[in-house]
């Protein structure tokens, strides 16, 4: 029996694996380790890291600002990341954001996007984001997934320096830019530095963090479909 993701995060568990590609490259509903955070090893030795990027095909350069002189806090700030299932097949697929150079002029296809990796099932991924509609540059923070029109497909709810984005899960491998018509366009120029989100009461919301001259908060009401 597959579980939905609203379904596994619903509880207050946190998934740890004996290593990241077993996390990886096991569905959720055939997950056999315990779901209870263990902050010790059963051997008593430390817990240790190891990068497989190269491995599991992750390999498109993430830039966030000048190589070697950071200007601007824009530029120090980094990208983020989401895990979540956006094809429905159990495997947790890899969506990753991405920044760009302040004053570069970028050769045409060239310009760094954010990137959406589809699991293999095998420890590798494959880049899905040509297909699926998702590659933007620009200066991208955050990003939140949720159902948010309850069609059993997850959605992305995209941070940038600008101009924020929602983008609608097709359910067929892409993604359709639907923010002017959600009503969650915002004509203003902010900065969003990260998002949830949330049932409440009972119609999916999401919450904006932004950042410009202060901090400030933006919620935005799901009024169903």
């Amino acid at each position: 029996m597959k579980l939905p993701r609203r379904h596994f995060l619903g509880s207050s568990f946190v998934v740890l694996g004996s290593t990241l590609m077993d996390a990886l490259t096991t569905p959720l509903w055939r997950w056999k380790h315990s779901l209870l955070l263990d902050s010790k090893s059963s051997s008593g030795e430390q817990v240790q890291f190891v990068d497989v990027a190269q491995q599991a095909g992750l390999n498109v350069p993430n830039v966030w600002g000048s190589n070697t002189r950071k200007r601007y806090i824009i530029e120090a700030k980094g990208s983020g990341i989401a895990f979540f299932d956006y094809d429905n097949d159990g495997w947790l697929d890899i969506y990753l954001t991405n920044g760009s150079r302040l004053g570069e002029k970028w050769p045409e296809g060239k310009a760094p996007t954010s990137q959406l990796f589809k699991n293999n099932r095998d420890g590798t991924f494959t880049n899905v984001t040509e297909k699926s509609g998702l590659a933007r540059t620009g200066w991208q923070t955050g990003v939140c997934v949720g159902d948010y029109d309850n069609d059993g497909w997850d959605d992305l709810f995209c941070c940038f320096w600008g101009h924020n984005l929602l983008f609608h899960n097709n359910g067929d491998g892409t993604f359709t830019d639907v923010t002017r018509k959600s009503g969650v366009y915002d004509e203003k120029i902010r900065w969003g530095a990260g998002c949830t989100f949330a049932d409440f009461p009972a119609i999916r919301t999401f919450f904006i963090t932004t950042m410009a001259m202060a901090l400030s908060l933006m919620f935005l009401k799901n009024r169903g479909f």
